[in-house]
C-alpha cells in the first residue's frame, strides 16, 4: 500500500483539487481502492465531496487518539473513502506540541489500516506539525506547484523540510512527482515557469500539466469531482492522465 502526500506550503496552487480528482480517478477509472485523508483545517477536501456537516469523528480525533481511522472514515463510493477534517484541527498543532512522538501520530494511526491500494493525504498550506506528520506517514510525496515564478520560489524550503524528515523520521520517503497546475500556454510567464520546472525537476515533473479552467472551481463548489461535473472537459482528461502516471510511477 502506498501513502502519498500532496504538498506545497503555498496556498491556492490547486493541491486540494488535485487530491480530490486524482483520488476519484484512481478509484473509478483505475479500480484502485483509495482512501483520502484531509489534514487541512480549512476542510476544503472534505467540502469538495459534499461533506459539510461535521461528522462525529474526523482527523482531529484520530490525531488525538480518541478515534481510529476506521471510525473516522466516510464512504464516498465503494472504491473511494474519506477521512474528513474539521475546524478543530486548527488547534491540534498547539495541543500536540507536548505529546511525545508527535511527528508519528498519523503514521501510527495508518499502521492499522489495510485494504487500500493508495492513501492520498491533503496537507495544509504550511510546513508545520500537520505536514510533518503527513511526510512521516508517507511512502511518497507529490509536490503540486502553480506555473508562476512566485510559486516556484518557496520550493527550496519545502525540499529542506522533506530532507529533514528523511533524515530524522522517515528515511524511506521519496519525492515521486511534481505536478504543474493552473497552466495557460497563452501566457509567456506560465511557459517560462514550466520550462524552469522542467530544468529543475527533469525526472520528477509529470508529463501532463493541469490547465487553468473555471470548471475545476465550479466542480469543487458543487461538491463533485471534475469527472462528475464535466466529464468531457480537458481538465478531466488531464487528471485522468495524472492518475495514470501515479499508477505507473508509484502504485
Amino acid at each position: 500500500m502506498k501513502i502519498i502526500t500532496f504538498a506545497n506550503h503555498k496556498g491556492g496552487v490547486g493541491k486540494t483539487t488535485t487530491v480530490a480528482n486524482v483520488g476519484y480517478a484512481l478509484a473509478h477509472h483505475y479500480n484502485k481502492r483509495t482512501l483520502l485523508v484531509d489534514t487541512d483545517p480549512q476542510t476544503n477536501l472534505t467540502a469538495h465531496f459534499g461533506v459539510y456537516e461535521r461528522p462525529e469523528n474526523t482527523i482531529y480525533e484520530v490525531l488525538r487518539a480518541t478515534a481510529s481511522i476506521a471510525e473516522a472514515t466516510t464512504q464516498l463510493s465503494p472504491m473511494l473513502h474519506l477521512v474528513p477534517s474539521s475546524l478543530d484541527v486548527t488547534n491540534s498543532e498547539a495541543e500536540l506540541q507536548s505529546v511525545t512522538g508527535r511527528e508519528f501520530l498519523l503514521r501510527e494511526a495508518l499502521e492499522h489500516v489495510s485494504g487500500y491500494d493508495a492513501i492520498l493525504i491533503d496537507t495544509p498550506p504550511s510546513l508545520g506539525l500537520l505536514t510533518v506528520n503527513a511526510f512521516t506517514a508517507s511512502t511518497d510525496v507529490c509536490i503540486v506547484v502553480q506555473t508562476e515564478f512566485f510559486a516556484l520560489q518557496g520550493l527550496a524550503k519545502l525540499y529542506e523540510i522533506i530532507g529533514i524528515v528523511q533524515k530524522r523520521t522517515n528515511p524511506k520517503l521519496a519525492v515521486s512527482g511534481v505536478i504543474a497546475t493552473m497552466f495557460d500556454r497563452r501566457k509567456g510567464m506560465h511557459c517560462e515557469a514550466l520550462q524552469a520546472l522542467e530544468t529543475q525537476f527533469p525526472h520528477e515533473l509529470f508529463p501532463t500539466h493541469i490547465s487553468e479552467v473555471i470548471a475545476l472551481a465550479e466542480a469543487a463548489s458543487a461538491g463533485r469531482s471534475i469527472f462528475e461535473y464535466k466529464p468531457t472537459s480537458k481538465a478531466a482528461e488531464q487528471y485522468s492522465e495524472i492518475a495514470q502516471t501515479i499508477v505507473q510511477r508509484i502504485l
